[in-house]
């Protein structure tokens, strides 16, 4: 089964994406080891293997390899937006472990056991229900937590609005070909509709690369956050060490007649001052 040019490109161009978030995660993952670079990096990884599958439908005419290929396609793709999502939610809200372990458990399970039992069609419309309502949660978390998010980002808070048009975006792309495409199949793997091609996987390509942005704008906005708090923190503090040391040292010179004493004391209090210079450069910086 051949699979459209347009969707062989789109696919390709999603792999090299998901791949650079891959890249980008792993980096990330192996400088901090903190827990939403590792969500995130699972993220891309299942998001990468979801573009991977399709390339089997078409090495392939038997039916049942297909249909487990298409539902597996989309099972690992919501696992893979769920991942990410939540690693990217976790710079503004907790999520307990066991909400995590209890969502991936019903995202994987629920289609797997519909296609057993009931049909693939079935199967993959519970799992697309499934990508709108994780989308759908990541917008209202987005925009309950909105104030926090645009401290972090600043001026690139424009970043995570268009990113949020774009999954609506996205949303009402799938809705419009799976009501409106003849003969409509999940991902246009078999589809030879261009215009819905076209609209389908920009708004995916979009989607991902603007979530790589996201994501990377977070990260600095974080680093920039962490170092003003670091600076404004440690510099408050070595000041008011050097005020006592620096009054400690006036005492001694004024209570002191011995002329060694009083040399060591303004051997202090010039450091001091010069500690206190660096303090201001520091702040400064």
């Amino acid at each position: 089964m051949e699979m459209h040019a347009l969707v062989t490109f789109g696919l390709i161009v999603n792999l090299i994406a998901r791949f650079i978030g891959i890249i980008v995660s792993f980096d990330m993952y192996s400088k901090t080891k903190e827990n939403r670079h590792f969500l995130q990096l699972l993220g891309w990884i299942f998001l990468l293997v979801s573009v991977f599958l399709p390339f089997g439908i078409s090495l392939t005419q038997d039916l049942f390899i297909i249909n487990l290929l298409r539902i597996l396609n989309v099972i690992t793709l919501n696992i893979g937006l769920f991942l990410l999502i939540t690693g990217l939610s976790i710079y503004f809200i907790e999520y307990p472990r066991n909400m995590v372990i209890s969502s991936l458990v019903v995202i994987i399970l629920a289609p797997i056991i519909a296609f057993i039992l009931l049909d693939i069609l079935i199967a993959i419309n519970i799992s697309i229900i499934f990508q709108f309502l994780i989308i759908m949660v990541f917008l209202t978390l987005v925009y309950s937590n909105r104030k926090e998010i645009k401290n972090i980002l600043q001026y690139s808070y424009g970043l995570i609005v268009i990113l949020m048009v774009f999954l609506v975006g996205y949303v009402v792309v799938n809705v419009y070909i799976i009501t409106r495409v003849p003969d409509y199949n999940y991902g246009l793997y078999m589809s030879t509709d261009v215009i819905a091609i076209i609209a389908y996987y920009s708004s995916v390509a979009m989607v991902t690369l603007l979530g790589l942005m996201v994501f990377l704008h977070l990260e600095q906005g974080i680093y920039i956050k962490k170092k003003n708090l670091l600076t404004d923190d440690y510099s408050h503090k070595i000041g008011n060490i050097l005020q006592i040391i620096m009054g400690a040292g006036t005492t001694i010179k004024i209570l002191s007649d011995s002329s060694e004493v009083n040399t060591t004391t303004d051997l202090i209090l010039e450091k001091t001052e010069e500690a206190g210079e660096l303090i201001k450069r520091i702040r400064e910086m």
